[in-house]
């Protein structure tokens, strides 16, 4: 294949500054086609390549960013808003929620958006954005109110709870909604169940599917000392009738990852576990259900394993005390 020197400097320049290589002319276009064609680039979204392995090396959230920026260059004046958003704040979610990688952007006016990429325009009346990372962006706590109308709840409780870990708060939240008496009712069933102490967008996404399930809220990362020994639980419940069960949300990276076991083998790591949980039953655990993330994702696993174990139904008048928020 013919060698195109200012091809090949446009993907180096791409690389280096975490975006997507574009064309300027017809003759660059072609040169980078070409490398595609033969398996050398990827075509992240029309017109946008990255090398193939660069591209697969990418988590979903990165990839989605990479497109942005590449946007941001080509539509300056474009404010990304919704999960576009949340990536580029740094709020945890689920990474299926980039299957597409479609960017969310605000709106001023009405009409079609012509770009290289999919792109969903949402209107945010007397936006002011903010600079983060060379994007123009809503605000923490636009951002917000935006995903609470275009995701599941399950999906974004992940993101507000990251959110309040980064130091947003109820109020802010509330703030914003007072500029626009059109925000969605769903931003106050997550600023009620939102929880900074969360400790990852796969706890949150677990928590958000018990809840909408109709199941009693955990706690949650709740410290146990035993025997001088500090055991943390990614779920609690204490019922009335004093039993105390635990969740335990396994992934089977905990198994075989190396950074995630200390390098340790597998047969020490199940050790650790069932020490872990003789320790807890000492401490008067009386219940604990493990479930994966497969188990959440499907929800049907999940809903099973927590009734096993004994798990109740939030009551009523919990189900619906959010109404607090929407006055």
């Amino acid at each position: 294949m013919k060698n195109h020197a200012q091809a090949n400097k446009i993907i180096e320049e791409a690389v280096m500054e975490r975006r997507c290589a574009y064309s300027h002319n017809e003759a660059e276009n072609a040169a980078l086609r070409r490398r595609m064609k033969c398996g050398e680039l990827v075509r992240a979204a029309h017109g946008l390549y990255l090398p193939q392995d660069y591209w697969n090396n990418l988590s979903p959230p990165e990839r989605t960013l990479h497109i942005a920026r590449s946007m941001s260059l080509l539509y300056p004046h474009w404010i990304f808003a919704g999960l576009t958003s949340a990536t580029i704040h740094g709020f945890d979610h689920p990474w299926s929620l980039h299957s597409t990688h479609q960017l969310t952007i605000v709106g001023r006016e009405r009409g079609k958006i012509r770009a290289r990429h999919p792109t969903k325009r949402i209107y945010v009346p007397n936006c002011v954005p903010v600079r983060i990372g060379g994007f123009l962006a809503t605000n923490p706590a636009r951002t917000l109110i935006d995903c609470s109308s275009a995701l599941y709840f399950r999906c974004a409780l992940s993101i507000f709870d990251s959110a309040f870990a980064h130091g947003v708060t109820a109020n802010d939240v509330l703030e914003e909604c007072e500029k626009d008496p059109c925000a969605h009712p769903a931003v106050a069933k997550l600023l009620l169940y939102a929880n900074p102490d969360s400790d990852n967008g796969g706890e949150s996404f677990a928590r958000g599917t018990m809840i909408e399930e109709g199941f009693m809220p955990p706690m949650v990362q709740v410290p146990f000392i035993v025997n001088g020994k500090s055991y943390r639980v990614d779920f609690l419940w204490k019922l009335a009738d004093e039993r105390i069960i635990v969740g335990e949300f396994d992934g089977t990276a905990k198994y075989v990852d190396p950074d995630m076991t200390d390098r340790r083998s597998i047969q020490g790591t199940v050790f650790l576990e069932r020490e872990r949980e003789d320790a807890l039953r000492q401490a008067g655990v009386t219940d604990i259900v493990r479930f994966t993330f497969d188990d959440v994702l499907q929800k049907t696993p999940l809903i099973r394993k927590l009734k096993q174990a004994g798990v109740p139904m939030a009551s009523h008048d919990l189900h619906n005390d959010y109404a607090q928020f929407t006055g």
